[in-house]
């Protein structure tokens, strides 16, 4: 019996790669889109590469055919430089030119050959820098900035996948937190040597999630027929910042030394510093929950204690 085949593009990336290796042990086959000659990439057991190119477009649609799902975690890191106009373009490019570029060619397709789902990345940006204490669920209305413009359009490009009769999910993603990756992986590193800080007041909402929920909630909405629309990936229990920065520094055994104050962070990183250091957005899963999934580490502590378990101080 021939395995269903995932198509993933962004494979990568933090996340992709956990995707591809939990992919495969959930018993999928995986089509790994990879920029440039794909042919100088030998197929390995259950993995091989397509080429495609998102920045005009190119992909063939074959690549597509007969796969259960598509699976999109394309974009230019939020942190990877300062928001100039240039690099705010690079981010939103990157993300709309993906996604845009898979939903076309399942459009291309026979239906009878159209993928059964498709999982497109977005983020909690998409209720704004601040929820201002409110709980945010699927059902929350939009926010304001930069953030929220781009998840807006760039889940709209996602939800043309569904007039095409493939069920689509929209991944609202939260600080997700890996040993080495995402939020936890960048700021572990100066605690480890004693030059922990927390960001502004310590007020700020972070609605986090272990990357193995991470991994796990898109394997469940790749397999649940009743998830679609948006969810939330982000574990039942946020917490203020000084609450994580204690945690964490107690979980490391190092001193949490003080605190950088918001309005160095604003003149520091500007736009960058306002919609992303200094967010506060306090978030909840309830589409997965009511569908039945369960999280490995709801709370922080049993985040840190699962994903730096493997981490030793050094």
């Amino acid at each position: 019996m021939s395995r269903p085949r995932l198509v993933i593009g962004g494979a990568s990336g933090f996340l992709g790669r956990r995707l591809v290796t939990a992919g495969i042990a959930a018993g999928y086959d995986v089509t790994v889109l990879r920029r440039g000659d794909a042919a100088t990439r030998v197929s390995e057991k259950h993995v091989n590469y397509a080429a495609w190119d998102p920045s005009i477009g190119m992909l063939d649609p074959q690549v597509l055919a007969g796969a259960y799902g598509v699976v999109s975690l394309n974009g230019a890191s939020l942190f990877g430089s300062l928001w100039t106009k240039n690099y705010k373009q690079r981010m939103w490019d990157s993300r709309i030119n993906s996604t845009r570029t898979l939903v076309n060619s399942i459009g291309r397709l026979a239906p009878e050959d159209r993928p059964q789902v498709y999982l497109g990345s977005s983020a909690i940006g998409y209720y704004g820098p601040d929820t201002a204490g409110e709980i945010a669920t699927e059902e929350s209305a939009p926010g304001e900035g930069f953030l929220a413009d781009l998840c807006q359009a760039w889940e709209a490009q996602a939800l043309v996948a569904s007039d095409y009769g493939v069920r689509t999910v929209l991944l609202r993603t939260g600080l997700v937190m890996g040993d080495d990756g995402g939020m936890l992986g960048i700021l572990q590193h100066p605690y480890r040597i004693g030059l922990g800080v927390q960001i502004g007041d310590g007020s700020a909402w972070m609605s986090t999630i272990s990357s193995v929920d991470h991994v796990r909630g898109m394997l469940f909405a790749l397999r649940t027929p009743e998830v679609s629309g948006p969810i939330n990936l982000v574990s039942p229990h946020p917490i203020q910042q000084a609450h994580w920065h204690r945690q964490l520094a107690r979980h490391l055994k190092r001193p949490d030394i003080g605190r950088v104050p918001a309005w160095a962070v604003r003149v520091a990183l500007g736009q960058m510093g306002k919609e992303a250091a200094l967010a506060s957005q306090r978030c909840y899963p309830q589409a997965l929950l009511d569908a039945g999934f369960r999280f490995t580490a709801p709370t922080s502590v049993d985040i840190f204690n699962q994903v730096l378990a493997q981490a030793p101080l050094e």
